[in-house]
């Protein structure tokens, strides 16, 4: 049981890890991005915009490894969804994420060369547009990636009782609006969603049902009841 509880509180603890890394990352790079010139402009603001693009991969890194660490427990129910819960949230998203931090530091490299040759400004600004573009596509896959992921992961809570019902539920449902956002985004608008535009305001319920769940993970832990009926199913008893 003490191993259960520990893996519970480092899943609570990469929930807030993942979560505050990518609103850092969101609040460093905004200003960057809001110029009037971008992505020409990066260079003049060459660290900052590194810290953003690394803090992608601090937030990246640890919500895939959330299903790894959750694998042992999970595949005692259901093996199947628990590597696919690997395969989605785990290594598609890290996948995501890398290309999203490999257009950022391309970006940077684009904005570094301006000024430093006789290639015209309208050449380098298109080329910057596609980089740009090719981040916001990027992007809206992991929005499709992470919410798959995330329902496979809340199925096998809601199925196994290992948080309560009413936790895995409502994070289930999320995924779903998760899912629909970036849907909207890739058929519609074909740029990120956000909560101030179009169906932005549907990643509301999952994000905020993260943060109840980490802090739940940390705080709650598993359903003792729970993981001795994995145990008795998996004939470990």
């Amino acid at each position: 049981m003490k191993t259960y509880r520990k893996t519970a509180v480092v899943v609570g603890i990469l929930f807030i890890i993942g979560t505050v890394s990518g609103i850092l990352s969101g609040v460093v790079l905004a200003p960057i991005m809001a110029g009037s010139t971008y992505p020409l402009n990066i260079a003049a603001s060459e660290t900052q915009w590194i810290m953003g693009t690394l803090l992608i991969l601090l937030m990246g890194f640890p919500l895939a490894m959330i299903p790894v660490f959750l694998y042992p427990i999970f595949k005692k129910h259901n093996e199947v969804l628990a590597l696919g819960s690997i395969v989605f949230r785990g290594v598609l998203e890290a996948v995501c994420y890398m290309g999203m931090v490999i257009s950022n530091f391309l970006l940077l490299s684009l904005s570094q060369v301006y000024g430093k040759t006789t290639v015209s400004e309208i050449s380098i600004q298109t080329l910057g547009s596609s980089l740009n573009s090719a981040g916001i596509w990027t992007s809206l896959l992991l929005g499709l990636v992470f919410s798959i992921g995330g329902m496979m992961i809340y199925i096998l809570f809601f199925q196994t009782r290992l948080v309560p019902r009413w936790l895995s539920g409502w994070g289930f449902i999320g995924a779903i609006l998760y899912f629909i956002a970036h849907i909207d985004g890739i058929f519609g608008s074909q740029q990120l969603p956000s909560f101030e535009s179009g169906l932005g305001f549907l990643m509301i319920p999952l994000a905020l049902q993260e943060m109840v769940f980490a802090i739940w993970m940390i705080v709650k832990g598993f359903n003792p009841k729970a993981i001795a009926n994995l145990y008795e199913k998996d004939g470990e008893g």
